[in-house]
């Protein structure tokens, strides 16, 4: 740019919460600047590669916009979680429909007006929604006390998030009493940059108003001290166990797959309910985080399929069984897929319990062995896809087509590859005729869609 200073309109706001504009030709980010306000605004960087540059507001130059709230995390705007909290929660249920329109615009059915893109629905809870906690160990500026919090965006700094608004308030009170007992018990917070220290991360569930309490820590951790850490936790009226598990990885990996884990005190699971099935759930078994508004998506999800007592339906990337489950109950045989090991054994486990009509086969949906294959059967009348952001891999979308299912639901955290794998099953001949937005995650740019697919052709 001619300068490193601008005057930038926000049009729309990306993932980290800043406002986009334009200016001299460039597309300017600028934090804390929300969709239709007016600032000079300083660059701090500009692509090498294209005209885009990134700033902070250097001086305000109008109102501010009619959507601005105050946020309610005091971490806001430093852990780099809950980039949009500044924005009301209506305008971010538009903000996100947006998002979604955008990614789907390639869409045939979307773009020649076939199908509607529903307006976005609203969490039942916007702040305390959160069913799960992940905190990061550090020390304070002082080196004097523990911290348990995030890291700063692009730093190793980790910085306090105790008090944060989002997760359910009993989470942030025992990890306050958590913090408190690691500093008495001289547990050493890991430091990343030297591979030294002790506790690395704590992740805090919440279940029915049960807690439990993981703490990651570096092999060789004093067991003295995790164990006077546990007492104290276990003084707390809700703390159903704790647990420590070992992990040596320098990959960002908060719980590895088959890692080391001790039972500290009490139990090792909290007891979720899917579809009034009581499903064990450990520590590192992925839940979505809004209970309540997954429920809502789940059931939604049963009356898309229409289900029949005694019709085929397979689950591919099915997790504890949030899904299966819900078909299940409703009268559907169900074959649930799914790579996690512990989730499927939980599954299998759940299933056993409640006497209901689902298989669960242990295997990457995207790379499935010919044996699992065969375990898949025959024809289903409705296949439901639930993948991870990136979405479908090319192994998966063959999985799919080749089960050939006149019905089709798929779920995404992720609109822009979801946008990709609808184009790709237009081509191979199942058109949407249903496409709805849900909010799982209030203050962020994520949004979940639901789509369902009807075979059109073949």
């Amino acid at each position: 740019m001619k300068s490193n200073r601008c005057e930038v309109v926000a049009a729309r706001l990306d993932d980290t919460g800043a406002g986009v504009g334009e200016a001299e030709g460039y597309v300017v980010h600028a934090a804390d600047l929300l969709p239709g306000e007016r600032a000079e605004v300083v660059i701090d960087h500009e692509s090498p590669h294209k005209r885009e540059a990134w700033g902070r507001v250097l001086r305000r130059l109008g109102p501010p916009s009619p959507d601005r709230v105050a946020p309610a995390c005091p971490a806001f705007g430093l852990c780099g979680g809950c980039v949009w909290q500044h924005l009301a929660y209506p305008a971010q249920l538009v903000a996100k429909r947006h998002r979604v329109v955008e990614a789907l615009a390639r869409v045939a059915a979307v773009a020649e007006g076939r199908v509607t893109i529903a307006d976005v629905r609203p969490s039942p809870l916007d702040l305390g929604y959160r069913n799960k906690g992940k905190y990061v160990a550090g020390l304070d500026e002082a080196r004097e006390h523990v911290v348990l919090g995030a890291y700063a965006p692009r730093s190793h700094r980790v910085l306090d998030t105790l008090g944060c608004k989002v997760v359910a308030p009993i989470i942030d009170e025992v990890a306050s009493w958590l913090r408190g007992a690691a500093e008495a018990a001289r547990l050493i917070p890991y430091d990343e940059k030297h591979h030294a220290g002790e506790l690395r991360y704590a992740v805090v569930r919440e279940a029915g108003g049960d807690v439990l309490v993981a703490l990651v820590v570096a092999p060789g951790t004093s067991r003295a001290k995790l164990a006077q850490v546990a007492g104290t936790l276990a003084k707390h009226p809700a703390v159903r166990g704790v647990v420590a598990i070992d992990n040596d990885r320098r990959d960002g990996a908060i719980i590895p797959t088959g890692a080391r884990t001790e039972l500290l005190v009490g139990e090792g699971t909290l007891q979720e309910e899917l579809a009034g099935v009581p499903v064990d759930v450990g520590p590192g078994e992925f839940v979505q985080v809004n209970r309540a508004q997954s429920h809502a998506l789940y059931r939604r999800v049963t009356e898309l399929a229409q289900v029949r007592p005694g019709m085929r339906a397979i689950d591919l990337f099915a997790g504890i069984g949030g899904i299966g489950l819900h078909l299940a109950r409703a009268g559907a045989s169900v074959v649930a897929v799914e790579l996690d090991r512990e989730a499927v054994a939980s599954l299998e486990a759940s299933v056993e319990r409640a006497s209901l009509p689902l298989t669960a086969i242990a295997g990457d949906a995207g790379d499935l062995p010919a044996t699992a294959r065969v375990a898949l059967g025959g024809s289903a009348e409705v296949v439901v896809v639930n993948p991870p952001r990136k979405g479908l891999s090319s192994g998966a979308r063959d999985l799919l087509l080749g089960l050939a299912p006149p019905t089709i639901l798929y779920v995404s955290c992720g609109p822009e590859a979801l946008g990709r794998d609808l184009v790709a099953l237009a081509i191979a001949g199942w058109e949407p005729d249903v496409i709805e937005p849900f909010d799982l995650m209030p203050g962020t740019p994520q949004v979940e869609t639901l789509v369902r697919l009807r075979r059109v052709s073949g």
